[in-house]
């Protein structure tokens, strides 16, 4: 039982315990957490794509943002060098970065290769850069060759049979192709709110610079897809105020399968609650666990996700229920995050 202070009303207390778990959930969390997979492989791909640049200036940034990306997914955030794919125009300026050139064909390639060495329970991040077009209500991404539209890209991104998929389009006219791109268990970023947003874009870099540990928002030492995205998209903001002129790209978000993309995700549209729970990195080496720790990082990800769920409902619970599971849950969260500390 638990015995209130005098003239503090239950729920305060509730709240105040809740915000002092919470806290301790979130302390543990900038130590440590959870292996994504098990002990003798990891399951984080990358597929980045730059289209045709068109000039050398361009070009010039594609492959830098390309090199950046790369080197910090492989570097910083420890992705299997073999399980990142780049593609862009001219594989020949930087044989030691594109390992395809960026056809239709090459892409399709790539995505059949990811797609038979992935399992279900692995995540798969696609990063798009370059030109996109939108004509009668069809997006496509500007390749060497035929460009393949929003649907053929959306069947063939389909074929990965993983249950977590993360597409970064920071084309031009991106927004116009949400729809055909959206799936259940998808987060599906757009440069542009719509297809007829078509001046050239800026989030792209900006997405890989929050990726490097700048959007860390809530400090607990990892940066989510939900975080990477606002972090690019008030940085473009403040890009174009800067320069005085007006804002050409709005950058949005789904991840509710929906088809809708929403510039601020919340629980008032339903967008961001996967965003918020989708990290690059992988946390606490599997080496470093045991069996039973793996088992515990496992119901540790369940119980956040319920967590993130519930806050998602608030809206709709009353205000005591919501209270009562909220404390309920982050319970069972400090209790394992406490079993995890513990050394094997």
């Amino acid at each position: 039982m638990i015995n209130h202070a005098p003239g503090r009303p239950a729920g305060s207390h509730r709240l105040l315990r809740a915000s002092r778990l919470l806290s301790a959930a979130v302390l543990w969390l900038v130590v440590g957490r959870e292996a994504v997979g098990a002990a003798e492989r990891d399951g984080r791909w990358a597929i980045l794509v730059a289209g045709v640049s068109g000039d050398s200036q361009l070009q010039k940034q594609f492959y830098d943002e390309l090199r950046t990306l790369r080197d910090l997914l492989v570097g910083r955030l420890s992705f299997p060098a073999d399980q990142v794919f780049v593609l862009a125009d001219d594989p020949a300026r930087e044989p030691g970065l594109v390992q395809v050139r960026s056809t239709r064909d090459g892409l399709e390639r790539v995505v059949r290769d990811v797609a038979s060495r992935a399992s279900k329970e692995d995540q798969v991040l696609i990063f798009i850069e370059g030109h996109g077009s939108f004509d009668n209500g069809t997006y496509k991404l500007n390749l060497v060759g035929p460009d393949p539209t929003g649907r053929e890209m959306a069947a063939l991104f389909d074929l990965i049979p993983t249950d977590r998929v993360v597409i970064l389009n920071a084309t031009p006219c991106s927004g116009g192709g949400i729809a055909d791109l959206s799936r259940p268990g998808r987060v599906v970023v757009a440069a542009t709110r719509s297809g007829s947003e078509k001046n050239r874009t800026r989030i792209g870099s900006h997405l890989i610079e929050a990726f490097g540990g700048a959007a860390d928002a809530d400090h607990n030492g990892r940066v989510s897809i939900l975080e990477a995205y606002l972090f690019a998209r008030q940085k473009v903001e403040q890009y174009y105020s800067a320069e005085g002129n007006l804002q050409t790209e709005h950058a949005v978000l789904d991840d509710d399968a929906d088809g809708l993309g929403h510039d601020m995700p919340g629980p008032d549209n339903g967008e961001g609650l996967i965003a918020r729970t989708t990290y690059l990195d992988r946390g606490i080496p599997a080496g470093a666990r045991t069996a039973g720790q793996e088992t515990l990082a496992r119901q540790a990800r369940e119980l956040e996700r319920k967590i993130e769920e519930l806050r998602y409902s608030k809206p709709r619970m009353a205000e005591s229920e919501y209270e009562k599971q909220l404390e309920e849950l982050l319970v069972k969260l400090a209790e394992i995050n406490g079993r995890l500390r513990q050394k094997p």
